[in-house]
């Protein structure tokens, strides 16, 4: 949960930040920010749990220039050589990463990150070294839940779940239910129990059709595909994995969880013809990650993984838990700068010392 008052983000954040307090007080670095795209020119935001973790162009833009001047943006290469103990960084050194690898990405992420000269770690899933194009299937699963006419009654007896009448201020609260349930499915069996779905929620059968035609809401939830991912390389970015499909690894067993972690390296190094090396773990919080998941991302020879939250300068620094500054749709320019310097998360820790950053 974030802890930002308007206090904070209107009077705290801006003084601080204007007057050099957040990076001349910043701790040891590296710190790694994350991002999740970038809404495509056109796209109107529909929800804000569906959309808040992309940024507009004009935000990213902005941040990024923040960060280009005040801080030393280092390339992915760099920061693996720091990981391992083979290079020395500068002073407030930055990562930039990317999950999920969206189609944005290509179309507008990466004008700004050339714009500004920089490079990013993007983590993409097993589904991007397919040929075909494909949604994440939370984000499929959520779309289906608003386009479902009120009340819902859906009944999934193979994962022991029967829920409804589902009123429309509950869909977000049984959404992350089936999140949870279905994160326990592997990939070719959740497809199935998606198809099962839609049926129950009474949507066509080219219900997906829409997001394939329109090249807006393609650019918005479609992830990219293989020859997307090589344009991805080809423009100067580094890839990770981010498992094959994209579950809950704390609620799969451990079978899939290893096979989630290790298969996604592998499809992901045959479609590229490079190593990978990083690996991001799905969602990548405290209730989503097990000390079980970090053992396997070692195992499986990745070099280093990233959470997902509790980053800024002065983190502890595990190489396979690495932590991330999360950056959302709603996070003003000086509400970054507080996260990145860490000032927020310490902050955070004396007013709730018994809480966890989601």
């Amino acid at each position: 949960m974030r802890f930002v008052s308007p206090t904070l983000k209107h009077i705290v954040f801006p003084v601080l930040s204007r007057s050099g307090y957040l990076r001349y007080t910043a701790g040891a670095g590296p710190a790694v920010v994350t991002y999740h795209g970038v809404f495509p020119a056109g796209y109107e935001v529909r929800n804000v749990a569906l959309d808040g973790n992309l940024v507009h162009a004009g935000s990213l833009r902005r941040q990024l220039q923040l960060l280009k001047k005040r801080y030393n943006v280092i390339s992915p290469e760099e920061f693996l050589r720091w990981s391992e103990g083979g290079l020395s960084l500068p002073p407030r050194s930055i990562l930039l990463t990317c999950d999920d690898a969206l189609r944005n990405t290509l179309t507008e992420m990466v004008p700004v990150l050339h714009e500004l000269d920089l490079t990013c770690l993007f983590f993409a899933t097993g589904a991007s070294a397919d040929e075909t194009p494909s949604m994440l299937w939370y984000e499929e699963l959520y779309l289906m839940l608003l386009d479902a006419s009120d009340p819902i009654t859906l009944r999934l007896p193979e994962v022991g779940v029967s829920m409804g009448p589902i009123a429309a201020n509950e869909k977000h609260s049984c959404w992350w239910n089936w999140v949870e349930r279905l994160s326990r499915c592997n990939r070719q069996s959740r497809r199935g129990f998606l198809d099962q779905l839609r049926e129950q929620l009474q949507l066509s059968e080219n219900w997906r059709l829409r997001f394939l035609q329109s090249s807006t809401l393609a650019a918005r939830f479609l992830i990219l595909d293989r020859a997307g991912l090589g344009r991805l390389v080809d423009a100067g970015m580094s890839v990770g994995a981010h498992s094959l499909s994209h579950p809950i690894l704390a609620r799969a067993t451990d079978e899939s969880a290893w096979q989630e972690i290790s298969e996604s390296r592998t499809v992901l190094e045959k479609a590229l013809g490079k190593t990978v090396w990083a690996f991001g773990y799905p969602f990548g919080n405290v209730a989503t990650v097990t000390g079980r998941d970090l053992k396997l991302a070692e195992q499986a020879g990745f070099r280093c993984a990233f959470m997902n939250a509790g980053g800024g300068f002065g983190a502890e620094i595990n190489r396979f838990a690495l932590p991330r500054v999360h950056v959302t749709a709603d996070m003003s320019l000086f509400e970054f700068e507080a996260h990145i310097s860490g000032f927020y998360r310490s902050l955070r820790k004396r007013l709730l010392p018994h809480s966890s950053e989601e």
